[in-house]
């Protein structure tokens, strides 16, 4: 049994795609839209793994590390492949081990799906440009920083209008103090 539940959400990537997957970059972004459409229709997260912004899109943060139990745990294995044209990228595949692991929740399951639906036949290229269209997070982040997803669900009106109360409740704070401090 995977020890978090982002390898859960991993393991349940590449079952629902057929117990493989071609493309780092588009594993990345699987997981990152496995969170969206969880939080799209519960509150919470789908998982508490961070999610960094990385040249490419939002990203697995800390990836080696997580990857790496997934491979300790005789779970997944890679392989180098021909990615997009003459290209290498990774192939990930589930072992034996890894095919039978437990099942999710249906939310769980549900998200999953519909993110492996909306990446599978994309290219990386394409995900990558997605997200740098529509991701609020990764816009307005920097390389490496840790992303709050949430603010990618958040309707472009309500988004400015939550932004500018926050301008005008710090506006009210920095009177109050200069205030106090005279």
């Amino acid at each position: 049994m995977p020890k978090t539940t982002a390898e859960v959400v991993l393991l349940e990537i590449l079952r629902q795609a057929d117990g493989e997957w071609i493309g780092k970059t588009k594993l990345f972004k699987a997981f990152y839209f496995a969170h969206l459409y969880y939080g799209f229709e519960r509150p919470g997260q789908l998982t508490d793994w961070p999610i960094a912004r990385m040249p490419r899109g939002p990203g697995i943060a800390d990836s080696a590390e997580l990857f790496g139990r997934l491979f300790d745990g005789g779970l997944l294995t890679t392989e180098m492949v021909r990615g997009e044209g003459p290209y290498p990228e990774y192939r990930y595949r589930l072992t034996a081990k890894g095919i039978s692991g437990p099942p999710v929740p249906e939310e769980v399951s549900h998200a999953i799906q519909m993110a492996v639906l909306f990446c599978k036949d994309k290219t990386a290229s394409e995900l990558s440009q997605i997200t740098h269209e529509h991701s609020r997070s990764w816009i307005e982040g920097k390389d490496g920083d840790i992303l709050n997803i949430d603010i990618d669900l958040i309707p472009e009106e309500e988004y400015a209008e939550r932004q500018a109360e926050l301008k005008r409740l710090s506006s009210s704070l920095a009177d109050v103090f200069q205030g106090a401090s005279a």
